[in-house]
Order: structure tokens, then C-alpha cells, then sequence
């Protein structure tokens, strides 16, 4: 039985942010929002990555869904800006707990 039930509700309120996370797709579509200041379109990210429109578009949804992407019109454009200060201080959080927990530090 799982004894540290913070650690447990930490890790069970990071699986979606951390699965997002693993695809390495989305890992490129972050670090390249992550290079813009002025943010990018789906087909300006699809031109930068080399992958279909509709495969950008799936992976910009699900992270904005996890809200590591923000988007605002311009125009008839959607521009996708990379947002993460909320998630980084989630996993942060969860790496605070499981550092208090000296059974795990060994």
C-alpha cells in the first residue's frame, strides 16, 4: 500500500501534463513556439517542423487544452504563443514533494 498520499495526488495531477510532454512532436512544436516572441501560426509551424497541418493542429489542441498554449486573433489568424509558467510550478510542486520524501532522495 502507497503510504505518501501527496506524492500519489502529485503524480495522479501531472499524468496528462507529462504525457503531453513525452510526444516528441509536441516537444518540437514547444521549443519552436519557444523561439518565437511574436508566436506562430499552424502553418508556419507546419513549414518549421515538416509535419501535415492536421498534425499540428492535433498536437497545438492538446496543448492547449493542458494550457501550455495560449492562441489570439489576428485577423483570420490564429497565433500560438508557448505558456508553460503554470505547468513548470505543477511539476515543480511534485518535485517538491517527492524531495521531502527522504525514503525516496536514497
Amino acid at each position: 500500500m502507497v503510504k505518501n498520499n501527496a506524492a500519489l495526488a502529485a503524480f495522479k495531477k501531472n499524468i496528462p501534463l507529462l504525457d503531453a510532454l513525452s510526444d516528441e512532436r509536441r516537444q518540437q512544436i514547444m521549443i519552436t513556439l519557444g523561439e518565437s516572441d511574436a508566436g506562430l501560426t499552424v502553418s508556419e509551424l507546419t513549414k518549421l517542423i515538416g509535419l501535415s497541418q492536421p498534425a499540428v493542429s492535433h498536437h497545438i489542441k492538446q496543448l492547449k487544452d493542458l494550457n501550455l498554449v495560449s492562441v489570439r486573433k489576428v485577423g483570420t489568424s490564429n497565433i500560438y504563443q508557448l505558456t508553460i509558467k503554470d505547468a513548470l510550478a505543477q511539476v515543480q510542486e511534485l518535485i517538491n514533494i517527492l524531495r521531502k520524501d527522504k525514503k525516496l532522495l536514497r
